[in-house]
């Protein structure tokens, strides 16, 4: 994480916001300072070679799968207890939410089993622990959406370095044999989409990001993230009025949506860690119209 290009854009963000959206922007400047600090090099990390990483992509495995970085125990459970102290001091919890959070001792709930989860299938780790915990503690307040918050921020600083060696041990042709819209890195779902400025040559080019390894990788524009359509008659940008630069990518076949950012419309300093941040707006207004960030397959009827 490059933490003065993140804070020059939530800078930015903040010069013109106004009431929650300032006070949840700063509360998200805390979570991103320490994950800066507490960043893992991952010097001891070996990527997979380009042609067993792209052999392991064209069979629809992320590279995690074939190569997963440590995750030291005692390091993520001391991550896990600063990130939830964080949340319970400066998120707003009412006081039920914050002393369940406090309760839960969620750093407690990880064991060998479940880091090993954590390096090969993030996702996987975060929904299931966090499931478990809201479980056994219904009695309490415990939101699963805080607890996902505060595992997912907590592993984030494990994953960056080594998504980033990954990568950049990939030739572009073993990339290219990736065909999801999920991150070839780690296999969480896409959260933010980046449009390009084209050229009178060459139109835009999208890529997709990943919020939970900060990978990104090139998708076709004309497809959606969530199920893979290409038909033009299913896909269409929609967005608030005054704001063309921050656009939801929706898909009438599977349902799904994938926030996007429009790189020609932003006119400051542009950090991807950010720009999801500042979209949660787009999120809101897509489920509340019947879309979801996961999408069905077409046909299935959910």
């Amino acid at each position: 994480m490059n933490i003065e290009d993140v804070n020059r854009a939530a800078d930015a963000y903040l010069s013109k916001a106004t009431g929650t959206a300032v006070t949840r922007m700063e509360f998200l400047k805390g979570v991103w300072a320490i994950q800066n600090e507490l960043e893992q090099d991952n010097s001891d990390y070996r990527p997979p070679h380009p042609e067993i990483g792209g052999d392991a992509l064209a069979a629809g495995s992320h590279l995690f799968q074939v190569s997963a970085p440590e995750v030291p125990i005692v390091e993520f459970r001391e991550t896990v207890a600063r990130i939830a102290r964080y949340v319970t001091s400066n998120a707003g919890l009412d006081p039920d939410q914050a002393s369940a959070l406090d309760a839960a001792n969620i750093a407690t709930a990880i064991d060998d089993d479940a880091i090993r989860l954590a390096s090969r299938e993030p996702d996987t780790f975060v929904d299931s622990t966090a499931r478990a915990l809201v479980e056994g503690a219904r009695e309490t307040n415990l939101s699963p959406a805080t607890v996902t918050f505060v595992l997912k921020s907590a592993l984030t600083p494990f994953l960056t370095a080594a998504s980033a060696s990954a990568m950049e041990a990939l030739t572009p042709e073993s990339l290219a044999r990736w065909d999801s819209g999920d991150c070839p890195v780690c296999g969480s779902a896409a959260a933010l989409g980046r449009i390009a400025e084209g050229t009178a040559l060459q139109g835009a080019a999208r890529s997709l990001w990943c919020s939970m390894c900060h990978a990104e990788w090139s998708y076709p524009r004309i497809r959606c993230a969530r199920c893979g359509t290409r038909a033009h008659d299913s896909l269409r940008y929609t967005h608030v009025e005054h704001d063309p630069a921050h656009r939801l990518h929706l898909c009438d076949d599977c349902h799904g949506y994938l926030k996007s950012t429009f790189e020609g419309e932003i006119r400051h300093s542009m950090s991807m860690i950010v720009e999801d941040a500042a979209t949660l707006e787009l999120d809101a207004i897509a489920r509340a119209n019947g879309y979801s960030p996961e999408g069905h397959p077409p046909g299935t009827g959910a």
